[in-house]
């Protein structure tokens, strides 16, 4: 059961996005379709953290449990070794390149062995500060990025898996990991195996939506991999959350381009994008 606080919190902030997506929709900065589908989600949601306050049962149904770290680590560890640059993420069946990905889609290398050797003392100092403060959240984070700069994406992997056990409740862990998760997926060849991390990927992004709606960067994540997996109707909806949600966004530019893409592929002649509130 959450507390109080957090009840409250989700039921304010559910409420304002009611308000907010109810603006947007007037303006024209969002299609009617994607309106009733967020919409609902949001009444639904909100229905259930003022129910829970009031009769003190929180009715969410429990979350899937996660494979454990090592044994999604054995599956992942067969994998040749590539390149990765935090914040890449692959979308190949969408045709969308993200930053990080030439036009190739290979990740673009550091600029110098200076670079390497600072990424690697980075890596070091960071390791140590986790191995002293081993339930620090943010430094799991940050030592999993560093980790995936350095191409290390299996150990990147358990650490960010490490960062959602610390902390459950935070989105950033779980976003993180289902990018990774999907971007792995994208180079297994077995598909059983490749079916069971989008499954994963797919489930540890929607984990970060429900414990931090507001974490915009999630919708992103999750459209571009709705994209991918020829998905174009929901992939539009997350999109335009995502622009709806963070206008002036890291990722507004490809959030923008992937959008007008799963809209063509809709057939549709609009590509009109949410006004900044």
């Amino acid at each position: 059961m959450r507390s109080r606080e957090e009840l409250e919190a989700e039921r304010d902030f559910l409420l304002q996005s009611l308000d907010d997506l109810e603006l947007e929709h007037e303006s024209g900065g969002i299609d009617d379709e994607s309106y009733q589908s967020l919409h609902d989600d949001y009444t639904a949601r909100a229905a259930t953290a003022i129910r829970a306050l009031r009769d003190g049962v929180d009715a969410r149904p429990a979350p899937a449990r996660r494979p454990p770290a090592k044994r999604r680590a054995a599956v992942i560890a067969g994998i040749v070794v590539f390149a990765l640059v935090a914040g890449v993420l692959l979308a190949s069946a969408a045709g969308i390149r993200l930053p990080g990905q030439t036009t190739t889609g290979n990740a673009q290398s550091g600029s110098g062995e200076s670079t390497k050797a600072a990424l690697k003392k980075r890596i070091t100092s960071l390791q140590d500060q986790v191995n002293a403060n081993p339930n620090d959240y943010d430094l799991r984070l940050d030592l999993a990025d560093a980790y995936a700069q350095n191409a290390d994406l299996l150990t990147a992997i358990e650490q960010w898996d490490e960062a959602v056990t610390i902390d459950p409740n935070r989105p950033e862990g779980h976003a993180q990991l289902g990018r990774a998760l999907f971007l792995v997926s994208e180079q297994v060849a077995d598909k059983t195996q490749q079916a069971q991390l989008v499954a994963q990927a797919r489930a540890a992004v929607d984990k970060a939506i429900e414990v931090g709606p507001n974490y915009a960067d999630s919708y992103f994540f999750r459209g571009v991999m709705l994209a991918a997996l020829n998905q174009p109707a929901a992939s539009q909806s997350d999109l335009q959350t995502y622009l709806v949600k963070a206008p002036d966004g890291v990722w507004h530019d490809m959030a923008v381009s992937a959008l007008a893409q799963v809209t063509a592929a809709l057939g549709s002649t609009s590509t009109t994008v949410p006004a900044s509130p």
